[in-house]
């Protein structure tokens, strides 16, 4: 079991989230490069190593405010930029996540990588939401739902198709920094999935503080 999971965070109801292993701790300057963007940095652990990620959440503009001016074009959800260095043995993830009970992104769940509700279920019951967000989404890889036993519960399509089910436990509250939100904790197991790894080897993934 992990640690460091919020199950009710706060935040945008969509965004593009890069996943970075080769960012080094984190400063207190630290940003992304989008307006209104969040930084949190994971201590991760697995059956045959550790390490820290750095996880960029940059929200999608409003669906009142959707079309976007980048580099002279006009798209209504511009791409992230890219980590400025070379990939290392853990390549860097960009993808989608959109908060599955946001009744104004109905439309963009088909679109998403990943899906995340913050209503927190009891765990068969959150399994149960998990499956049915992958059953139901067929290009989404990874999903997440807070259940009311103090465990965010991650579910990831298999290249069978098969759902593989991971839960990992939430440190109580306490200290300057908060737990880390589902779709921070399901981003990091998406960008480990993308890379080859088995979302069951994860054994751990804990905030790291920001210095």
């Amino acid at each position: 079991m992990s640690e460091g999971i919020a199950a009710t965070a706060l935040g945008p109801d969509a965004a593009w989230a890069t996943v970075c292993f080769s960012a080094q701790p984190p400063c207190a300057a630290l940003r992304g490069d989008g307006p209104g963007d969040r930084v949190s940095f994971v201590g991760w652990r697995s059956d045959a190593a550790d390490g820290s990620a750095l996880v960029r959440s940059d929200p999608l503009p409003s669906p009142a405010d959707s079309s976007v001016e980048r580099h002279g074009y006009r798209h209504p959800y511009p791409y992230p930029a890219p980590c400025p260095h070379a990939d290392g043995p853990l390549g860097c993830d960009v993808h989608l996540w959109v908060d599955a009970d946001s009744p104004e992104r109905t439309g963009l769940m088909e679109h998403a990588d990943v899906l995340v509700s913050r209503v927190p279920l009891p765990l068969a019951s959150a399994q149960r939401r998990v499956r049915g967000m992958l059953l139901g989404h067929p290009g989404c890889r990874a999903a997440a739902v807070p259940d009311t036993a103090s465990t965010c519960v991650v579910g990831v399509r298999e290249r069978t198709g098969a759902v593989s089910f991971v839960s990992f436990a939430r440190l109580e509250r306490g200290g300057s920094d908060d737990p880390l939100p589902a779709h921070v904790v399901v981003s990091v197991v998406h960008a480990w999935a993308v890379n080859g790894g088995s979302p069951g080897a994860l054994r751990s993934l804990v905030p790291i503080p920001r210095r």
